[in-house]
């Protein structure tokens, strides 16, 4: 079974691992989803189940935190909402892949991701992690994750925010 064949209209975060080290010489996992998980979202690593693959489990300050970025794999089909990643998500029980998170990483996710202080979030304004996506502050947090918003993205029919990781809070 696919997700797309469960499509509605909530529409999922869209992620991208701008420029994050994992990608290159960090711990990419293969996590089995607790719950319907966006990409974008930040997990921890739980136990181990078998062949490489471990449980996912909410992220807690002190914990390494993993960005979920599996990539989004739909039907052939000429139905555009069967290809269009924003209904893309990882359901619980399916396996999808998290990279760890160091400092000096940037992802971009959508506007989606972040519960914003006002309409939108503001660049240069900091995140922490709520309920594994990001709640904007107007100042670091002092545990946990904390990511800044460094950059706007307008796509033709979408807004994302490129974050930069300041601390991981290991």
């Amino acid at each position: 079974m696919n997700v797309f064949d469960e499509i509605n209209v909530a529409k999922h975060v869209v992620a991208e691992s701008s420029l994050i080290k994992a990608t290159s010489t960090g711990h990419i996992y293969s996590l089995r989803a607790i719950a319907n998980t966006d990409n974008g979202s930040i997990v921890s690593r739980g136990a181990f189940e078998e062949e490489q693959i471990f449980k996912a489990k909410a992220y807690a300050a002190g914990e390494q935190p993993l960005f979920v970025l599996t990539p989004p794999i739909g039907y052939n089909s000429d139905r555009r909402s069967y290809q269009d990643e924003c209904y893309f998500y990882n359901k619980t029980g399916e396996v999808m892949r998290a990279y760890e998170l160091c400092e000096g990483d940037i992802f971009t996710v959508s506007s989606e991701a972040i519960t914003a202080l006002a309409e939108a979030p503001v660049v240069g304004n900091y995140v922490s992690v709520d309920s594994g996506l990001y709640k904007e502050a107007a100042t670091a947090g002092t545990s946990g994750f904390v990511g800044q918003i460094i950059e706007k993205v307008s796509y033709t029919n979408s807004v994302s925010y490129r974050i930069f990781v300041v601390k991981t809070g290991v």
